[in-house]
């Protein structure tokens, strides 16, 4: 039985890789000329929700699924790892597509974590915030810069509300 520090290292490090593996060929997803014929079914919906995660195009489960397997293939020594990295991705997953910025959620305590107004807004805008679980490539590659300037925006805005009330 793995040590509990061994299985978190290892659940980062699958996470690391499906993140990477998720944000380029995500971001290949939405390319003009794929984009109507495989993602586009995932964004039927503007305002995510939990279960609609999985909704998607076959080739796209496939595609983007497989960097899920990548990080079990190098990482995993015990079927404990796979069930907890099973259960850290359907949780992340389903948090990202759930709509709500929940609080206390313990997953805003991990750095770098995307969240739901992370993703809800790549389901509004349908342009960047590319990444499943972390938004250093969106940072990296400025994938992430109308998001920034939406969120800085909203700021002004509730700022500006506060001193009217």
């Amino acid at each position: 039985m793995p040590r509990w520090y061994m299985l978190l290292a290892r659940c980062f490090g699958c996470a690391v890789i499906e993140d990477t593996w998720h944000y380029f060929l995500h971001r290949l997803l939405h390319h003009k000329k794929i984009y109507k014929y495989i993602h586009k079914v995932h964004h039927e919906f503007q305002a995510p929700f939990g279960m609609e995660a999985e909704y998607a195009h076959p080739l796209e489960t496939l595609i983007l699924g497989t960097g899920f397997f990548i990080g079990i293939l190098i990482f995993c020594d015990h079927v404990v790892l796979l069930w907890a990295w099973v259960t850290v991705r359907l949780i992340e997953t389903i948090d990202v597509h759930s709509g709500y910025d929940i609080p206390l959620n313990p997953l805003n305590f991990i750095p770098f974590y995307t969240g739901a107004r992370h993703h809800d807004f790549h389901h509004m805008n349908f342009v960047g915030n590319y990444a499943s679980t972390f938004t250093w490539w969106d940072r990296l590659f400025g994938t992430d810069s109308q998001y920034v300037a939406y969120t800085e925006k909203m700021k002004k805005l509730q700022q500006l509300d506060k001193k009217i009330k």
